[in-house]
């Protein structure tokens, strides 16, 4: 890239340079003893640049902090190593917020025991079953949902067009891939496409139940269930036979044996449910008001109730772990294991890495010529012989004051990304505001000022007349150009 732009500085170079020998030996043939010099107006490719300094900087830098305070179980990550986004950083001591989990799963399944043996044993009218079983098929969606699009989804990428079935931890600067045998890959990743349509789907239908189609309707969702749950045990047993012992991040691994087991086990329940629901409508009374509905609910708010027990647990040992936002490098790692730290306080830095952009300050005088989309050329000081493009991406409306006088931030996008320019650089840019080609010019010092009129004397056989001009784009090669006046190659005194 640098070379190109070195080639083509390089010819504008010597274009210049030669049209400015030209004027000078002009001016010497034509120069006579009576004290005056003579050039001529010839073509010339006209730029204007706007010359400034600015700072390299990431199109993303954040902070990150605990969210609570508490003493640091585990660093693995240090300065300068590449992180994955969602991938853990750091994470604090976590025994007795586990245990609290541990025992909120085991309210759960108290109280969802107690929702079974309530179901079996209260009287239930033919209304009660039909709201249990509606009730059941929406239930069935939200749990296949939650363990397709929020548990399993994290082993894909490209989860809603061209699925694709990858794992990977990032340790340093390696990423370790799990070794999946390319033919399951491609069976799980087509079947996730399958379970994405049948999701979509049975979305829809859920908003067309009524009691014609209540029985049909839970029969296909148990037949989805059973298909997504298949789709579950096939992650299952691609996870599973890998062993943390391989890899430094035996949490993660760990964890991902966890979701998907979650995952499984929430799709069955919902199986179960469904089929106990249809099964007290096939067999319930006539049709009625009445019936003892009101218990169900109640120990349904109870399993309710223990679920969001444990969200909320869970959300708060999520508080207890520091992850990377998004893709990129380390810049500040003070996290140690065994410190005592605050909620809040700045542990961690991460920058994107293959995003960067200069920030510069252009002052008022200059603002009105900078458009985006103007080309760059950019140097730093680094690198003082290469020579980068950029272009201009955006200029913040709002003004900065810098020693009294009014400037407004600039952002200029590199062209290509070069792992070698990292955040902070100085940058020292020049930024084409206007170019036109091959158009009629002359040196600006020719021209003679009177108020807001332009004059030049020009050779009109043998005489010398002032003529009026009309003056176009001035260009920072010391020429300016010519709108009306002065044709090419005409002869000029000064």
């Amino acid at each position: 890239m640098s070379k190109i732009f070195s080639y083509f500085s390089k010819k504008v170079l010597i274009y210049s340079g030669v049209v400015l020998v030209i004027i000078v030996v002009i001016v010497i043939k034509l120069g006579g003893g009576n004290g005056k010099q003579m050039t001529v107006s010839v073509r010339a490719n006209i730029v204007q640049e706007v010359a400034a300094t600015g700072k390299v900087k990431p199109n993303q830098n954040v902070n990150l902090g605990f969210d609570k305070s508490g003493r640091v179980a585990n660093v693995y990550t240090s300065v300068g190593e590449m992180v994955k986004g969602g991938q853990i950083i750091a994470t604090l001591e976590s025994g007795e917020i586990l245990a609290d989990i541990a025992k909120a799963r085991a309210t759960l399944l108290e109280e969802n025991i107690k929702l079974r043996e309530t179901e079996s044993t209260t009287p239930i009218t033919y209304n009660d079953a039909y709201k249990n079983l509606e009730a059941a098929i929406k239930g069935g969606f939200a749990d296949a949902d939650n363990a397709v699009r929020n548990r399993a989804d994290q082993f894909f990428k490209n989860t809603t067009d061209t699925p694709k079935f990858e794992i990977s931890i990032i340790s340093g600067n390696f990423i370790h891939y799990f070794n999946v045998p390319s033919d399951t890959t491609i069976e799980i990743s087509n079947e996730r496409k399958k379970v994405e349509n049948i999701l979509i789907d049975w979305q829809k239908r859920i908003l067309n139940l009524n009691s014609s189609n209540l029985i049909s309707e839970a029969n296909k969702a148990i037949s989805d269930l059973g298909i997504i749950s298949t789709f579950l045990d096939k992650i299952a047993g691609a996870v599973n036979t890998f062993s943390p012992v391989e890899y430094a991040y035996e949490t993660t691994v760990n964890g991902y044996k966890t979701t998907i087991s979650s995952a499984r086990s929430e799709v069955s329940l919902a199986i179960s449910d469904l089929v106990t629901a249809k099964d007290k409508l096939n067999t319930a009374g006539t049709l009625g008001d009445g019936g003892q509905f009101g218990s169900i609910l109640t120990q349904e708010a109870k399993v309710s109730g223990a679920v969001a027990t444990i969200s909320s647990l869970e959300a708060s040992l999520n508080k207890l772990t520091i992850r990377a936002p998004f893709d990129g490098v380390v810049t500040l790692q003070d996290a140690k294991v065994g410190s005592a730290v605050s909620a809040g306080a700045t542990l961690v830095s991460v920058v994107s890495q293959n995003e960067m952009y200069v920030e510069a300050n252009i002052s008022e005088i200059h603002i009105g010529k900078i458009s985006t989309g103007n080309p760059v050329s950019i140097t730093f000081d680094a690198f003082l012989n290469e020579i980068f493009l950029g272009e201009v991406s955006f200029i913040e409306p709002g003004d900065v004051v810098i020693d009294g006088i009014v400037n407004y931030k600039v952002r200029v996008s590199l062209k290509n990304f070069d792992p070698r320019i990292k955040s902070g650089l100085t940058a020292n840019l020049k930024i084409e505001t206007s170019k036109k080609e091959n158009v009629v010019s002359i040196p600006m010092y020719v021209v003679i000022k009177e108020g807001d009129k332009n004059f030049v004397n020009k050779l009109v056989g043998k005489d010398v007349q002032k003529i009026p001009v009309t003056l176009g784009l001035y260009g920072n090669n010391g020429l300016v150009e010519i709108l009306s006046g002065v044709g090419e190659g005409e002869t000029l005194e000064f």
